[in-house]
Order: structure tokens, then C-alpha cells, then sequence
């Protein structure tokens, strides 16, 4: 690794005797230095308060000929001898070999040997790419430590990432610390594959699971289809602005979940814990937060263990405000689940896309019959893992580890949560129609009227209160949910907050998606009046003014009635006949009369709701299996009230399973599709290139 920086006082510069390159103090963000070298008077001055905070733990010293006592937060005084630059550079040296964490520093180290190899995978560190000028071009694209890095587990230098030795065993036990865990395992093809891991490992044919319905089609897959368990559905929420709720309050009720058993499987309704697992959200696709203590003190006496498939949160234990909701911050007894944790770093933590990681916390029922051992864990691990794994996908996951150790990883959330709010005020401030997704006023004070810290500090001004109208969102109860900080949702006009209905005039967020990425702006997604922003410690102040500008101007080609194709050309130029002469008013009129003719978000309500859940007239592997012989048939929607689903219809943007393998589609359920299906065709028909989709597939089992 090239020697880091010394960061030292403009007026100490000259004075240093090192052979490392020097920066002034003002000039960097610490990220690439060694040690800090300061005068006396840089220690009054608030140097020293900024370095604790960076939460790098990096070696200070004061250099002064003046006889001082050592300052707190200061490593050495040095007056500038031979002997003391020895001991700036030891100490930048140890700082240095601290750094890294155990697998990537192997890493880095295994890729500067430079070995000859004759081992997979094939292009051999690059060189078979470069012999061909397109080859060459993806090589340079990518750049030489890429394709070093990956290199094949013949060699075992790196330890192996299977069954978790050497480097990779230490790397994943670095993460289990950091992140408050018993164990984590890094999983290299997405939460995907790690909630398969973890459904696989508990649960088999005839088993419980209790099951949010909210939940990604991953769990789908693993719980019911790979597994074989038999599934008691918790109805969730959408408010009429699109956005994914949370579970009703009532659904968390000991004799209604005993019930929903009764209906399902009544010999198992009065079994002290009849569900094997519950699966939860932590966090949903839209940025409502469940309070994991909460859960747990409501079901968690009914099941062996609880995995809250964290894929769109991950970092709540390190923002204050978010912290005690975290499932691994909790306290837990020998009578409490057994928790996992599932987590998408690359959604919004610091990953390439697919690395995700298993937290496993469960050595509190451990020697219990219901406790699930790490070789049984790695076991359905082993299904689901490749053997010929990508390491810097691996090493990703180590470096996330560490940037979110200690101090560091609370005071990068801090700042983010903080230019979020400022962000939410700043459009509160120069927008009139698009709006942040936050209370309008808390305890009669408008909420951009409190300060930043204020509002960082405390989960009320995020809270959905129950009975508040802004939210839309019904059968809450206190302190059940709140808005994640870091999901910066915005709402676009065509609801009445108030009242749940339409408005005789609208925007669809879609238009104002493709109006942000026609300009070089790209959303998280959008739905039917809502869109969300991803916000994670990557952002910075300029961008996100950026972002606030853009839609300030949107909101004036609205107002100035500007032509299409001066706002949107991409979608003009590839269907100028169908919007000729349009302007982007008559454009948002035209879609919102479609979503108020269909009445689309009630639609949308209704799918998720306990009068059109399915009753699982046959269990989901079953069906699965049906639909591999070609036991099915393919029927219209409108005619698909007697039939059995084979396979699910998943909602693309989150991969939401509307209706799942096995159960029954019943009158209620193929009126619900085919009035989506009628809406989602009327779109994409009538507003070509700028229409969303639904995967719909149904079959009836014979």
C-alpha cells in the first residue's frame, strides 16, 4: 500500500522531517493521512473536537518548543528531534497496519505477489482480455486490481468462504462485532440468497411461518416453495399516495394470530409457540420503520425464531433516533426468538450490488431443541453459495465493516440524516406541489420550524401518529411506525391528504421520474403519486441542491404549461406521433384521469388487505410443482375466480408478491387483477414509454 499523508499546520509544513507527503490540515478530510501533526494553538481551536468526531482514532501530535502538559485527544508532544520524527513515523506506521480489516488487507497483500497462475478463472489476471482490442478496452475500463483481485480458491491464502477459515472466518466475526451480532455470514449473491439461507436452515414441509405480506419474493421462494411450510399471512398497509405500509396493529394480537391458525391449520392453534419462524420487515420498500422490540414482545413468545429481512435498512443502529428499534441492539432471554437479520449492504450501505450479509443472534436459546447450529445454518449456506466466488464482492463487505466501526459509522449516518432534513426544507421552502412525506406540524409548530439537530435527535417528527391525516396510512397504533430519515419520499399532487381522494387534478409520479432522469437525476422508483430517494452517507450538499433545483423547475414547466417535447424528448422523439403537440400538463391530466377512472389506489390497497388474501387452498410447493410437469392451464384473469395461482405475480419495482403460489385467486382476488390488469394495459397502451408494469402469471392447477 503507497505510504498515506501526514496532515499537519500550514506554518509546521517546512518544519517536518519525514519522506511521506505533508497536506495542511484545511486541505483534507483525514481519509488519507497517517497521523496529525498541530501547533498549541491549533488545540484551542477546535482541531482536536473534529478528529474525535471523524471517529478514525488517528495519532496527533503537538510540536512546540514550549514546555506544555499533553491536551486530551493529543498523542505525544514533540519538539522536533531526530528521535521524535522516528516516533511520528512508527506511530503512522501502526496506523497504517490498523487499518485494514482482516480479509481485504489479505487481499491487497496476496495481489501485490504478483503469483504466475495457472488456475481459474480463465482471463488470468486480465491478460486474456487484453489480447483482443475489445478485451483490452473492458480491461482498461475496469482497471488492473479488478481483475488481479479476482483469482481463483485453489489458493488458500485467502482462507476459504464456504465453510469460513482464515481471513474470511476473521473478516465475518469483525462484522458480527460491529453490527452486534452472535455471527455473520457474507453472502455474495444478494438478500435474495440470504433469505433463502435462513428459510432453508429452519424450516421444512409442515412448519409455521408467519408471514408479513409485504415480504420479498425471496422469502416466497424459500419459505413456501423451497421449504414446503405452510404460510399465516399478516395483512399490511398502502396509503393512497402508493406507499408501502406497515402490519396492522391488530395483527400482532395473540388471539387473532390463534385464529388465523385455527383457519389454516387447526390442530396447531393452541401449540405454546406454534410458528416455527415469523418474517417480518424491518423496514419496508418505502421507508416505514417497525420497532423490532415492539414485535418481539408482542409475537415473539409464538415463534422459535424471527428474521427481520432488514434489505432496506441495515444502519438503524447507528442513528440515534432509529437505534433502539434495531432487532440486534435487543436485549433478549432464554423465553425470547431466536433472530436473524438479513441485510442488502448495497442498497444502501457501502457494497457492490448483491453483497448482503446473515446476522444470526441466537446464543440465548442456545442448548434449547429449538436453537438452529451453525452447521445446520451453513449447510443451507453451502445450497445457495457458489464456489467460485468474486473476492472483491467479499472484501466489499469487510470495508463496509470497518467504515461503521465505532464512531465513524454513527457520525457519517449523523451527517446524512442531517442533509436530509435540510434537503426536506429546502423543497418545503421552494416547492408548492411536490412534497416531502413528513408531519406537517408537530405538537402546532410547522416541522421545518424546529432546527436540524432538533429533528435529527428525536423519532417523534418522523412518527406516524394514528388518526394524522397527512399519512394516509390506517390501523396503527402509537409508536408503531415511523418514516425512515434516510428515505427521502416525496409526494405529488393528486391527492387529497385529508380525505384519501383524488383531486381534480394530478401529477403521477412517473412523469416526474422521467423528467429527473431525462436531466440526469435517477430516483430509487416512483409509484402512483409518491417517489423515493435513497439517501446514504455518499451524498453531499451540492447534490442534493441539485436534486431541490430540478424540482423546483419541474414544478415551473407544470405552472408554464411547457411543451413535451422541450421537457421530455427522450419519450418525445421515440413516440413523437403520440405526443404531438402535447404539453406536460395535458400529459399529467391525462394519466391522473386514468388513475381516478380506475380508481387505482384503492386497487392497490386492496391486494394487501385481509379480504383479498388468498386462502391457501393448496400448499405453495405443490403449486410450484404443478407448474413444472405442465399440470396447469393458462386462464384469462377476468376467468381465473375458481383457480389456483402456480406461480406468483410479483410487483417489479419491489418484488412484492401480490398473490402467492398455492393459494386461491376467488372472485374478489381476479377482479382486483383484472382491474390492475385493465389499468396497467390502459397504460401502457395509452402513455407508451413512460407506463409502469406488473409480472402477472397465472395458472390453474388441474
Amino acid at each position: 500500500m503507497k505510504s498515506m499523508n501526514i496532515a499537519a499546520s500550514g506554518e509546521l509544513i517546512s518544519r517536518l522531517s519525514t519522506h511521506r507527503n505533508v497536506v495542511a490540515l484545511d486541505r483534507t478530510d483525514f481519509t488519507d493521512v497517517a497521523a496529525v501533526v498541530i501547533t498549541a494553538a491549533d488545540s484551542r481551536s477546535g482541531i482536536l473536537a473534529l478528529l474525535k468526531r471523524t471517529g478514525f482514532n488517528l495519532p496527533v501530535f503537538m510540536l512546540t518548543d514550549e514546555p506544555v502538559s499533553v491536551p486530551a485527544g493529543v498523542t505525544a508532544i514533540i519538539s522536533g528531534n531526530a528521535q521524535e520524527w522516528l516516533e511520528l513515523e512508527n506511530a503512522a506506521c501502526l496506523y497504517e497496519e490498523g487499518l485494514l480489516p482482516p480479509f481485504y488487507d489479505t487481499l491487497t497483500q496476496y495481489v501485490e505477489m504478483g503469483n504466475s497462475t495457472f488456475a481459474c478463472p480463465g482471463h488470468q489476471h486480465g491478460e486474456f482480455f487484453r489480447k483482443h482490442p475489445a478485451g483490452r478496452h473492458f480491461y482498461n475500463f475496469f482497471g488492473e486490481n479488478l481483475f488481479r483481485a479476482d483469482m481463483c480458491n485453489a489458493d488458500v491464502k485467502l482462507g476459504d468462504l464456504l465453510i469460513h477459515e482464515g481471513s474470511a472466518k476473521h473478516a465475518q466475526k469483525f462484522a458480527a462485532k460491529v453490527f452486534n451480532a452472535d455471527k455473520t455470514y457474507f453472502v455474495l449473491n444478494g438478500t435474495s440468497a440470504a433469505n433463502k439461507v435462513v428459510t432453508n436452515a429452519l424450516l421444512t414441509r409442515g412448519d409455521l411461518v408467519l408471514f408479513d405480506r409485504n415480504n420479498h419474493k425471496s422469502n416466497h421462494h424459500g419459505a413456501l416453495i423451497q421449504a414446503g411450510a405452510t404460510p399465516v399471512y399478516l395483512e399490511a398497509t398502502r396509503n393512497p399516495f402508493g406507499f408501502i405500509g406497515g402490519i396492522d396493529a391488530r395483527c400482532f394480537d395473540e388471539t387473532y394470530l390463534r385464529d388465523q391458525i385455527r383457519d389454516v391449520v387447526p390442530e396447531r392453534a393452541d401449540a405454546p409457540r406454534p410458528f416455527r419462524l415469523a418474517i417480518i420487515q424491518l423496514g419496508t420498500y418505502d421507508g416505514t420503520i417497525y420497532n423490532a422490540r415492539q414485535v418481539v414482545d408482542n409475537i415473539g413468545h409464538l415463534c422459535d425464531y424471527i428474521l427481520f429481512d432488514s434489505a432496506w435498512v441495515g444502519y438503524e443502529q447507528f442513528i440515534d433516533m432509529m437505534a433502539d428499534t434495531s432487532p440486534l441492539l435487543l436485549d433478549l432471554s432464554e423465553n425470547d426468538p431466536g433472530i436473524f437479520v438479513t441485510q442488502s449492504v448495497h442498497k444502501q450501505q457501502a457494497g457492490f450490488s448483491q453483497t448482503s450479509q446473515i446476522h444470526k443472534k441466537d446464543n440465548h436459546i442456545r442448548g434449547q431443541a429449538r436453537f438452529c447450529p451453525h452447521k445446520r445454518l451453513n449447510n443451507a449456506f453451502m445450497l445457495h453459495a457458489s464456489t467460485s466466488p468474486f473476492y472483491p464482492l467479499f472484501a466489499a463487505l469487510d470495508i463496509n465493516a470497518k467504515i461503521h466501526e465505532g464512531e465513524s459509522g454513527r457520525r457519517l449516518w449523523a451527517e446524512c440524516v442531517a442533509l436530509g432534513i435540510d434537503a426536506r426544507k429546502a423543497i418545503l421552502a421552494r416547492c408548492q406541489m411536490i412534497r416531502p412525506f413528513i408531519p406537517p406540524a408537530v405538537d402546532g409548530k410547522s416541522w421545518q420550524a424546529y432546527s436540524t439537530a432538533e429533528l435529527a435527535r428525536e423519532r417523534r417528527f418522523f412518527s406516524f401518529t394514528p388518526g394524522e391525516k397527512w399519512h394516509g396510512f390506517e390501523g396503527y397504533a402509537d409508536d408503531q411506525y415511523f418514516v425512515d430519515p434516510c428515505k427521502l419520499l416525496l409526494t405529488t399532487p393528486g391527492i387529497d391528504a385529508e380525505t384519501g381522494r383524488y383531486t381534480d387534478f394530478g401529477i403521477p409520479a412517473t412523469i416526474l421520474a422521467h423528467y429527473l432522469r431525462e436531466n440526469g437525476i435517477v430516483p430509487e422508483k416512483c409509484d402512483l403519486n409518491s417517489i423515493l430517494f435513497l439517501l446514504t452517507p455518499a451524498e453531499n450538499e451540492e447534490k442534493l441542491a441539485r436534486l431541490v433545483a430540478m424540482l423546483a423547475q419541474f414544478e415551473r414547466h407544470i405552472e408554464d404549461d411547457m411543451p413535451l417535447a422541450d421537457v421530455l424528448p427522450t419519450v418525445f422523439q421515440k413516440y413523437p406521433v403520440r405526443y404531438r403537440d402535447y404539453t406536460l400538463r395535458e400529459l399529467c391530466q391525462e394519466m391522473h384521469d386514468l388513475y381516478v377512472s380506475l380508481d387505482v389506489k384503492d386497487l392497490q390497497k386492496a391486494m394487501f388487505r385481509k379480504e383479498s388474501l388468498p386462502h391457501m387452498a393448496m400448499n405453495p410447493q405443490d403449486a410450484n410443482r404443478a407448474f413444472i410437469r405442465g399440470d396447469v392451464e393458462l386462464v384469462r384473469i377476468s376467468e381465473a375466480g375458481g383457480a389456483y395461482c402456480c406461480r406468483g405475480g410479483i410487483a417489479v419495482s419491489a418484488g412484492r408478491t401480490v398473490r402467492g403460489a398455492g393459494g386461491d385467486m376467488g372472485r374478489r382476488g381476479a377482479a382486483l387483477f383484472s382491474g390492475s390488469g385493465r389499468g396497467h394495459q390502459s397504460a401502457a397502451g395509452l402513455f407508451a414509454g413512460i407506463a409502469g408494469r406488473l409480472q402477472r402469471d397465472r395458472c390453474r392447477w388441474n
